[in-house]
C-alpha cells in the first residue's frame, strides 16, 4: 500500500497523482507480482485497476515495465468483493476474475493454507475487514516522502489497537521507504 507521510493512501477526491512511481519503483512491482498468486480487491479499487490495466497491455505507448505489470496482473487469480457490482467481466486482457459478495473468513483461511504464492489485498477497506479477522501475516507499506494533507487514511474505521513488528526495510532513490511489518499475535512479546 502507498502511503503519503500524514498516512493517507489517497488524496481528497480519490487522488492518486502524488504516488512517487519511477523505474525502480515499477522493478519493485514487477518482482512483487511475480511473488503474487492471488490479488484480492475491493470494488473501487478493482474497478480502477480493470479500466487501467488492460488498456495498458495493448497501448504501443506503455512503457515496458508497465506492460509487464499488466501481464502479470492480467495472468494472476483476482477475487473482487463487492455487495454492489453484479458481476464482472473476463478479456483477454484481464482474465482470472472472481467475484465474492463478502469476505468469508474460512475461505480466506483455507486459500492462505494452499500452497504457492502470496495472496495480495490490493485495497484499504478489505484490508481492514481481514485486520478484524486476523488474515493478514504481512503488512508492506511504501511510504512516500510527501505530505499531501488530507484524503482518506489507511487504517480509516479501524477501532482497535494494532501491534506491528517491524521485519524489514528498503531505500528507494526516489526517497520512497518501503517498511515490511507483521502483525503481533496475542501473547508475543
Amino acid at each position: 500500500m502507498t502511503l503519503s507521510l500524514d498516512g493517507y493512501f489517497e488524496g481528497p477526491n480519490h487522488d492518486l497523482s502524488w504516488h512517487n512511481v519511477d523505474h525502480e519503483f515499477n522493478k519493485f512491482a514487477i518482482e512483487q507480482l511475480r511473488e503474487t498468486g492471488l490479488i484480492l480487491f475491493g470494488r473501487r479499487t478493482y474497478q480502477l485497476m480493470e479500466s487501467f490495466w488492460p488498456k495498458a497491455a495493448v497501448d504501443p505507448g506503455t512503457s515496458p515495465d508497465n506492460r509487464e505489470i499488466a501481464r502479470l496482473i492480467n495472468n494472476t487469480e483476482k477475487i473482487v468483493f463487492s455487495r454492489t457490482l453484479d458481476s464482472v467481466r473476463e478479456t483477454e486482457n484481464w482474465k482470472n476474475v472472481k467475484l465474492r459478495r463478502k469476505v468469508d473468513p474460512v475461505e480466506i483461511r483455507r486459500l492462505k493454507e494452499m500452497p504457492g504464492k502470496d495472496i495480495w489485498v490490493g485495497t484499504s477497506d478489505l484490508a481492514l475487514s481481514f485486520i478484524k479477522e486476523d488474515l493478514i501475516d504481512e503488512f508492506r507499506f511504501m511510504i512516500n516522502p510527501i505530505v499531501v494533507g488530507g484524503g482518506r487514511r489507511i487504517f480509516e474505521g479501524l477501532n482497535r489497537k494494532l501491534d506491528l513488528e517491524l521485519t524489514e526495510s528498503r531505500k528507494f532513490d526516489s526517497g520512497n521507504v518501503l517498511l515490511y511489518y507483521r502483525p503481533r499475535r496475542k501473547g508475543e512479546v
